[in-house]
């Protein structure tokens, strides 16, 4: 697969624990997209958003402690295209 410069420079700023962060974003996301039956349309919106989210969700203040409560925890994250058209019937 190709990928703009754009994309490929904003991956290599990243530190090495936001990539991995990035790219379990984006193969739950292409993963999503596959159990109902489409490919994303344009992958490297796909890997600008997730580089959006990550980089959202790591500005936790530094002094804010995290405790065993957040163990496991990951973020919910909910997109338009997976809600089924049954939900709240």
């Amino acid at each position: 697969m190709k990928f703009a410069k754009d994309v490929i420079k904003l991956m290599n700023t990243l530190p090495e624990e936001q990539r991995v962060k990035v790219e379990k974003v984006v193969r739950r996301h292409v993963a999503a997209c596959a159990r109902n039956g489409f490919q994303p349309e344009n992958i490297e919106r796909v890997y600008i958003e997730a580089v959006e989210i990550v980089k959202m969700e790591d500005t936790l203040p530094p002094d804010e402690p995290l405790t065993d409560d957040l163990h496991g925890w990951e973020p919910y994250r909910r997109y338009d295209q997976y809600v089924s058209p049954t939900v709240g019937l």
